[in-house]
C-alpha cells in the first residue's frame, strides 16, 4: 500500500522504508479506538490484515512499539472531542470513546489548556502586535473548554490496550482520589492506557501563516508545541549520550515521580463536552490534583526539564 493512501498502519509501516526518519514526530490526526475499521478510516487496512477493530489497534501499537525502538519519539494531539470523541457528538452512547492513536501505549498523548485572567506582555515584540493581537505575559492555566474554545480536550481510557506500568502509579492515584469525579463505572475501562501523558497551551495560540499573524487552537497545536519541547530536550541528551529521548512517556513519568514542580498542574476544567456541543446526557472527567484524564500530568516547564535532564545524566556519568 502507497504510504499516503491509507490509514495509520500504512503511515507506521512507511516510516521504515523511508529514506530519513525525524527523531520526533507529532500526529494531528485521530478516531474512535472502536472504529478503526469503519469505512473512510481503516476500513481498507482492516481488511488488508484480515482484523477487526481491536486486531487493527494492536497491529498498529506493534508497528509504533518498533518506531519507539528507532529512538523517535512520537507525540499525538489528544482529540479535539472531548471524553465522548468525534465519532458520538450529540453523547448519544452508553459508553465513552477513547480517540486513536491517542490512546496507544507507545505514543505521548497530549491535552490542550487554556488562559484565564491573563495579562498582557508589556513592550511585547513586533511578532504580538498585528492584527489586533495581544501576547500574554502571564495568567492561570486551566483545561480548555467548549465555552471559550469550541471545543474540549480528548482523555479517557483504552478499551483496547492495558495500562503500562510507568503510569499506574500516577493514575491509581488519580482513580482513588476523593476529588476525582468520575463517570459511571461502565463507561470506560479503568484498567487501560491512560490519557493524555502531559499538555500545553491550545487556545488562542499565535502563529505565522501567509504572511500574517493567525490566531489557532486545538490539541493539534498543543500536541507539536510539546514536540518542539522534546526536540529541544533531544539536543541536551545527544550532547550528554550521543543518542535522542526516544519513547519520552516513561522519562515523563519519572520526571513526575522525582520532582512534580517540573509540570504544572491543572486542577480546573473537564472534558465532557464535544466539538457539537455539551449534551446534559455527556459524561466525562474533571481536573483533579495530579494527574487527570483531561491534562494529564499538567503542562511541563521546559528549564526545569533540562534541568534534570543534565542533572541525570551527569549523575550516570559519575556511576560509570
Amino acid at each position: 500500500m502507497e504510504a499516503g493512501s491509507g490509514w495509520q498502519y500504512s503511515f507506521a509501516t512507511h516510516f521504515f522504508s523511508a529514506s530519513s526518519r525525524p527523531t520526533v514526530a507529532s500526529i494531528s490526526y485521530a478516531w474512535s479506538e472502536l472504529d478503526q475499521c469503519q469505512a473512510g478510516i481503516g476500513a481498507d487496512e482492516c481488511s488488508q490484515l484480515g482484523v477487526n477493530a481491536q486486531g487493527y489497534v494492536a497491529r498498529v501499537n506493534t508497528e509504533y512499539q518498533k518506531i519507539a525502538g528507532l529512538g523517535v519519539s512520537l507525540l499525538s494531539a489528544s482529540g479535539d472531542s472531548g471524553a465522548n470523541g468525534r465519532t458520538d457528538p450529540s453523547c448519544s452512547s452508553n459508553i465513552l470513546k477513547p480517540d486513536y492513536p491517542a490512546a496507544s501505549s507507545w505514543i505521548t498523548s497530549v491535552g490542550a489548556t487554556q488562559l484565564i485572567n491573563s495579562i498582557a506582555l508589556q513592550n511585547p515584540p513586533q511578532l504580538c502586535t498585528g492584527n489586533g493581537l495581544t501576547c500574554a505575559a502571564t495568567g492561570t492555566e486551566v483545561a480548555v473548554s467548549y465555552a471559550v474554545s469550541q471545543f474540549a480536550s480528548g482523555g479517557g481510557f483504552s478499551w483496547y490496550s492495558p495500562m503500562p506500568s510507568w503510569q499506574k502509579t500516577a493514575v491509581s492515584e488519580y482513580l482513588t482520589s476523593q476529588k476525582a469525579k468520575l463517570p459511571p463505572a461502565s463507561y470506560f475501562n479503568a484498567s487501560g492506557r491512560a490519557f493524555p501523558d502531559i499538555s500545553a497551551i491550545g487556545h488562542n495560540f499565535i502563529i505565522i501563516a501567509n504572511g500574517g499573524l493567525m490566531p489557532v487552537g486545538g490539541t493539534s497545536v498543543s500536541a507539536p508545541v510539546v514536540a518542539s519541547m522534546i526536540s529541544l530536550l533531544n539536543q541536551v541528551s545527544i550532547k550528554k549520550t550521543g543518542k535522542p529521548l526516544g519513547f519520552v512517556s516513561p522519562l515523563l513519568y519519572k520526571m513526575y515521580a522525582d520532582d512534580r514542580s517540573i509540570f504544572n498542574d491543572i486542577t480546573v476544567g473537564d472534558n465532557k463536552c464535544t466539538e457539537g456541543g455539551c449534551s446534559p446526557s455527556c459524561q466525562g472527567y474533571y481536573c483533579a490534583p495530579g494527574w487527570d484524564p483531561v491534562t494529564g500530568l499538567g503542562t511541563m516547564s521546559y528549564s526545569a526539564a533540562e534541568d534534570y535532564l543534565i542533572k541525570m545524566f551527569d549523575a550516570r556519568a559519575k556511576k560509570q
